[in-house]
C-alpha cells in the first residue's frame, strides 16, 4: 500500500464498510431463501467467506493502528 498512514487506514476501513454492506445483503438472501425452503448451503458458505474477509481486514486494521509501517 502506498500513501499516508491515514490514507491506508481509510482504505482498510472503506473495504470493511463495503464488506459489511455485502454481508447484510447476503444475510437477507439467506433468510429469504430459507423462508422459501430453498437450499442455502452455497449462500451460507458465501456469508462465511465475507465474514472471514471482514475479520481479516479488522485484524489488519488493528495491527496497522498499533504499528503503521
Amino acid at each position: 500500500m502506498t500513501g499516508t498512514t491515514e490514507d491506508r487506514l481509510d482504505d482498510l476501513n472503506g473495504q470493511i464498510a463495503a464488506l459489511k454492506v455485502e454481508r447484510t445483503d447476503q444475510v437477507l438472501l439467506v433468510e429469504a431463501r430459507a423462508d422459501r425452503s430453498q437450499d442455502v448451503t452455497e449462500d451460507t458458505m458465501m456469508l462465511r467467506e465475507i465474514e472471514a474477509r471482514i475479520a481479516t481486514l479488522q485484524a489488519c486494521t488493528a495491527t496497522f493502528e498499533r504499528d503503521p509501517r
